[in-house]
């Protein structure tokens, strides 16, 4: 388990490398107004012209067409910022990323959470990276379920602390079977738990940290493996909710329908991936307000690299089957009326391409207004953070990006973002 010692390092030496470029983009934002053709404010489509003056990092006013004609912000002082023929958004929120998972230039194979690459603060580097790739698509902030010696931690507060441009983080430690008979995978031994008690212990002591979420790997499911099998009970997951709940929330790693049955009867606040799903779980996560994050474009992503990744003989098969049952478990639980929130699931090289789950959730069944609410307003819910992120209105942060065109009409507007603002701070023009 790494030290505290090298956590300081790891941030130390993002500082160092990173400072001279980072004090420009952190420096104290005035007030700037942003003129767009439309504005998609979390919820519905408002066609413009609009203005949005942002202050102090926040949202202060907003002018909005209205019967009367559309009003004018009266802003002396104020840094203009026209984007003409674009629709402003709030920025996206990816709810399942993994910036310390990479694609290894030195080995040449995939990098889970620092295992080839050995130093936690190699690994920080390359997180940093990723966040930044993550930020300028768009993503000003991202729920990071997992990485080894809490890297992702000392990452957050980088960002927070203006040493190295990302989205907020939102961390998740990650509690791990011991996957008995299984050498071939290798989670870090001090995120594993075998009962209850060592469960109820490592959420404590994830929290305990910082942590916001605890993430519980409840069933079997690399995308090599896609049988889905259970690990834990339900009274086993309960004790993670219960040890989360005074101050953060649980999110399960299922695969298989038993393995999501136990984790919905334990209440937990989301399914990650939810590939089986019948009609019967989909209604009790809807009555318990459960949400899904179903992270469907990454599995079309590892068909297209499963040779790289050394999948076995057949992969292409499986993926495809698992995809089909992972298209029809969100059609289900759309029509349930369960919250679908957008998480992407990035890793190796899809950091960056984060909106891709955007426009697959389309190819899901959920129109373009539903999958922009799933990644705006939906995981601001998620998130409990609600009226701060995930929305354009007064006193909300000023995270906005904007793309060209209605994409409300194109989904697939929203890869090419064309600006971003993070809490104020330009990131990203035209």
């Amino acid at each position: 388990m790494m030290r505290p010692a090298i956590h300081l390092a790891a941030v130390a030496a993002l500082c160092l490398s990173l400072a001279p470029a980072l004090h420009r983009d952190h420096a104290v934002a005035g007030s700037i107004l942003l003129t767009a053709d439309r504005l998609f404010d979390g919820r519905v489509l408002r066609e413009g012209p609009v203005q949005v003056l942002v202050r102090d990092g926040k949202i202060e006013t907003m002018a909005l067409p209205g019967a009367h004609g559309t009003p004018r912000i009266d802003a002396p002082g104020a840094e203009r910022i026209d984007l003409p023929g674009h629709t402003l958004l709030p920025g996206f929120i990816d709810a399942h990323t993994h910036l310390t998972y990479l694609w290894s230039d030195t080995t040449h194979a995939p990098n889970y959470l620092g295992d080839y690459l050995g130093s936690p603060i190699v690994v920080a580097f390359e997180a940093a990276r990723n966040a930044e790739k993550t930020l300028r698509a768009g993503f000003t902030t991202v729920r990071q379920l997992g990485a080894s010696d809490d890297v992702d931690l000392a990452l957050a507060q980088a960002i927070d602390r203006g040493l190295t441009p990302g989205p907020r983080i939102v961390a998740a430690g990650a509690i791990y079977p011991p996957f008995p008979g299984r050498a071939d995978i290798r989670w870090p031994p001090d995120g594993t738990a075998a009962t209850r008690q060592e469960i109820v212990a490592k959420a404590r002591e994830y929290l305990g940290k910082g942590y916001a979420w605890v993430k519980i790997y409840e069933t079997s499911g690399t995308w090599d493996d896609t049988t889905g099998v259970p690990y834990y009970t339900r009274d086993e997951l309960a004790g993670a909710v219960e040890a989360a709940a005074p101050r953060g929330w649980v999110a399960a790693h299922c695969m298989g329908l038993e393995g999501a049955r136990r984790a919905v009867a334990a209440g937990v606040r989301s399914i990650e991936h939810g590939s089986r799903l019948d009609r019967a779980v989909v209604r009790d996560m809807a009555r318990r307000g459960i949400f899904l994050v179903p992270t469907l474009y990454h599995l079309q992503w590892y068909a297209d690299h499963g040779a790289a990744l050394e999948y076995g003989p057949g992969y292409g098969d499986r993926l495809a089957a698992l995809q089909k049952e992972q298209f029809d478990s969100v059609g289900r639980a759309r029509a349930a009326g369960v919250k679908i929130a957008c998480g992407s699931d990035a890793v190796y090289s899809m950091h960056g391409e984060n909106a891709q789950e955007i426009i697959w959730l389309t190819k899901a069944g959920l129109t373009p207004v539903e999958a922009l609410r799933s990644a705006t307003a939906v995981n601001a819910e998620l998130l409990d953070l609600e009226g701060e992120i995930g929305c354009l209105a007064p006193h909300a942060a000023a995270d906005i990006i904007a793309v060209p065109g209605d994409p409300t009409r194109d989904i697939n507007l929203v890869s090419r973002v064309a600006f971003v603002m993070k809490g104020g701070h330009v990131v990203r023009r035209p």
